[in-house]
């Protein structure tokens, strides 16, 4: 009289679903991982083709790294000279990268540039500029000038601007005043100037 209900199968969609599971679930996480890593290739890549890599690493200078001065003149050799210490690393440059400690110190010490850089010492170049004399300051010099001799002026700071360009050759003069172009001949107005040339041209 009554009939048996037959049961659904459920054991095959079940297992169906449990695979499909974990079949996208391994996608899933393939896919993930395989952005994770093409991720900072790609961000290098752009950065190398619109040439703007920069090493953001910190060079990891020491704490009490001291900065030293080295002078070099252009009458006297490297040996001549021994560097002077004149000072330590500011603390904003602990964290920094080599790039931004060398442009830190090219900003604050325009005439001098960093010879060498390690963590623990930093060392500064400073080449004298041979245009500048402050011993000569306000006042006129005749020197050799390419071969030939020439009227300068220094400034209240010692520089010196070329006033008057001869054709007096430095060669054709005894070599007594020769060796005292080398060294100009100083003298206090633009007029005495003139009258050593003339002296030089007779």
């Amino acid at each position: 009289m009554f009939e048996e209900k037959k049961s659904f199968p459920w054991k095959i969609p079940a297992l169906v679903l449990v695979c499909v599971l974990v079949l996208s679930g391994g996608i899933y996480i393939g896919i993930k991982s395989r952005n994770t890593d093409a991720k900072p290739n790609n961000a290098t890549q752009t950065n190398v083709s619109d040439g703007k890599t920069k090493a953001a690493e910190a060079f990891g200078l020491n704490e009490n790294c001291e900065v030293w001065l080295h002078k070099t003149y252009d009458d006297e050799s490297d040996s001549k000279s021994s560097p002077v210490m004149i000072g330590t690393v500011p603390k904003e440059l602990l964290d920094k990268s080599e790039e931004e400690i060398i442009a830190y110190f090219k900003d604050k010490y325009p005439n001098r540039e960093v010879q060498s850089i390690n963590k623990y010492e930093i060392v500064l170049t400073e080449v004298e500029d041979s245009t500048v004399d402050l011993s000569k300051a306000n006042k006129y010099s005749v020197e050799s000038n390419s071969g030939y001799v020439g009227i300068y002026k220094y400034d209240s700071e010692g520089k010196k601007t070329l006033v008057e360009e001869t054709e007096i050759e430095v060669d054709s003069l005894p070599i007594t005043v020769q060796d005292e172009l080398q060294q100009g001949i100083t003298v206090s107005s633009q007029d005495e100037a003139y009258l050593k040339l003339e002296d030089m041209d007779s």
